[in-house]
């Protein structure tokens, strides 16, 4: 009996034991931050490895059940570096965190100025060069897509084409293309397709009218800013090769009506209008031709870009040169193509402790070709419009054209293929943009700069319209079946050349002080601008053989008459503009807790009279 006993006991202390040392225990504290000692509401306190949580009140103050001994507390807070501590019974902790440097000290460039991230009063977005880096996208806009919050990018359906940009939805200002600020110099929305994304050290994305409003009234479209590389003074030279080749696909594509399905339709539309049945057994027709598969190829990708960055006490540099092309996937490299030739000299002169000179140049050599796309009758538009029953290959005897054709669809809707088998179009361009800027450190907290940015491009493009069999019956055709021409049809040829340069000047001060514990960073400057360019162009009709290898003005024999007075045509057009501009801006910070920014602008246009 006595034996019993015994063991009950020592099974019972056995089992106490272990419940002894895992015993629960509580431990308080508050957490402060160390920039200003204030209480930190809403950070995270957590048993390291256990579900066991809590947070910190209003007043920084947290009471955390720890399940057992020893145990390692994690706390936390947005922007601020964790701090760990083990506990192994009740207590009350002190934690002081600290601000993560890296986004304490985070720079963004704002207009006439860059901001420490933290005293930043306004809405932006920044994409950094690792992030583009990884995407190698061939316009820089494609860098932001997805990445900046409140910016839509839709993109046009030829590869380098301009996209649409909508910062923070459609904006009442004509227009709606945001500011593209490249390196502080005002440019356009095209430009975007000049820059070498290997070249962008960031990209900032105003949003706000606190950010966007020293640009004045076209800043209400929000404002891309855009800054390249430079060199690093005092730095080992860095050499950078980057290469990439990729194919693109279509992942999926539109559901639409198959051969069978479409019969049906046009079967059911056909005697609901009082006509006959068209198809009368539909078990013979099958699923048909999706065109979508027709027009959508496999297209190439490729970018190769070399870039060398150095410095010495007195200079730096960052020298790039680099090639990318992309093929478009509707018609394949053959009829969509996109290609670009960079080269980038961003030099920095130190030419005294307080003076620095900048030149910054990029040339730049495009080639395009593309389709026709954003429209009802365009090559997608027709191919998701198109007859399904109509074979791809044109098994019609006696009749001209490789491609099939509709004897029910007569205009509008045309088969893809033809269409893509009569693109034809060639754009090249030269450009060079750049600055010149001069700047000058008055005082430790006073900084001058004066720049002056250009842009230079010309431009030449030529398109050739043949003459087309679509079908039997079809009232756009300009050949007939047989292969003759059209009465009153003519196949044509289109020239343009154009040129513009554009400059802008500025100069503003930077001045930076302090009264008591009330921060201020102002700017005050002028702008004065000035966009001028011309165009011309020439048609001319009756080009030999129908071909786009003949397909020159020079070439082409159509000379105007009295029944024909379009054969020959021409126009030129030259314009410009000039602006001035005064701005003025100033941010005020209270012990970086309270902030709030004051601007103003000033447009003046040669377009307005002298009392407007």
């Amino acid at each position: 009996m006595k034996m019993k006993r015994l063991l009950m006991l020592l099974v019972l202390m056995t089992g106490l034991l272990p419940a002894a040392f895992s015993q629960s225990f509580k431990v308080s504290g508050k957490v402060l931050s160390a920039q200003n000692n204030q209480p930190l509401v809403g950070a995270s306190v957590v048993v390291k490895g256990n579900n066991s949580g809590t947070t910190t009140n209003e007043l920084g103050l947290f009471t955390l059940t720890v399940p057992a001994a020893p145990s390692t507390i994690v706390v936390s807070f947005a922007g601020m570096e964790s701090v760990e501590r083990t506990v192994n019974a009740a207590t009350t902790l002190n934690i002081v965190l600290q601000e993560v440097s890296s986004q304490l000290n985070d720079v963004v460039v704002v207009g006439y100025g860059t901001q420490k991230i933290t005293k930043v009063s306004g809405a932006i977005s920044t994409v950094k060069s690792g992030d583009i880096e990884k995407l190698v996208p061939a316009r820089a806009e494609e860098a932001i897509q997805g990445r900046a919050a409140g910016v839509n990018v839709i993109q046009g359906g030829s590869p380098g084409s301009r996209p649409t940009v909508l910062i923070r939805g459609i904006p009442s200002f004509t227009g709606t293309d945001p500011v593209i600020i490249i390196d502080g110099v005002p440019q356009t929305l095209t430009d975007f397709n000049s820059i070498n994304a290997g070249d962008i050290e960031s990209i900032n994305v105003l949003k706000d009218a606190a950010t966007s409003a020293i640009y004045g009234v076209k800043g209400g479209n929000g404002v891309i800013v855009v800054t390249t590389k430079s060199g690093r003074r005092n730095g080992r030279t860095e050499v950078t090769v980057n290469s990439n080749y990729g194919m693109q696909e279509v992942m999926r594509t539109i559901g639409v009506l198959n051969a069978t399905e479409y019969a049906a339709m046009i079967n059911e539309g056909s005697t609901l209008s009082g006509g006959p049945v068209i198809f009368p057994d539909l078990t013979k027709v099958g699923v048909g031709t999706n065109w979508q598969n027709e027009i959508f190829k496999s297209a190439s990708f490729q970018s190769h870009n070399v870039s060398v960055r150095s410095g010495s006490e007195k200079s730096s540099y960052f020298l790039s040169a680099g090639m990318m092309r992309q093929g478009g996937i509707v018609g394949g490299d053959d009829k969509s193509l996109f290609s670009r030739g960079n080269f980038t000299a961003n030099l920095d002169f130190y030419l005294s402790k307080k003076v620095k000179f900048i030149v910054n140049a990029t040339g730049v050599i495009l080639d395009s070709r593309g389709v026709q796309e954003n429209s009802f009758n365009s090559v997608i538009g027709s191919a998701i419009n198109y007859d399904p029953t109509v074979p791809v290959l044109n098994n019609n005897a006696n009749t001209i054209g490789r491609y099939g054709f509709s004897t029910r669809i007569l205009s509008e809707i045309f088969n893809p293929l033809t269409k893509l088998e009569n693109t034809y179009n060639k754009n090249v361009g030269n450009k060079l943009y750049g600055k010149f800027e001069l700047q000058y450190d008055v005082l430790s907290n006073l900084k001058l700069t004066s720049r002056f940015g250009y842009t230079k491009y010309d431009g030449n493009a030529r398109s050739f319209t043949p003459l087309v069999f679509w079908g039997l019956n079809n009232v756009d055709n300009s050949l007939n079946a047989d292969g003759s021409t059209v009465a009153g049809r003519f196949n044509s040829v289109a020239h343009e050349k154009t040129s513009n340069f554009n400059y802008t000047w500025e100069t503003y001060g930077n001045y930076d002080f302090k009264v008591g514990s009330h921060n201020f960073e102002t700017v005050l400057g002028f702008s004065l601008a000035r966009t001028a360019g011309n165009a011309a162009g020439a048609t001319r009709q009756d080009v030999p053989f129908n071909s786009w290898e003949f397909a020159d003005f020079t070439a082409a024999t159509g000379n105007n008459t009295a029944t024909n007075p379009n054969a020959l045509g021409g126009y030129y057009y030259q314009y410009f503009r000039r602006n001035v501009s005064g701005f003025a801006r100033v941010n005020w910070d209270y012990e970086g807790r309270y902030l709030a920014s004051f601007t103003t602008r000033r447009d003046g246009s040669f377009a307005f009279g002298p009392q407007n």
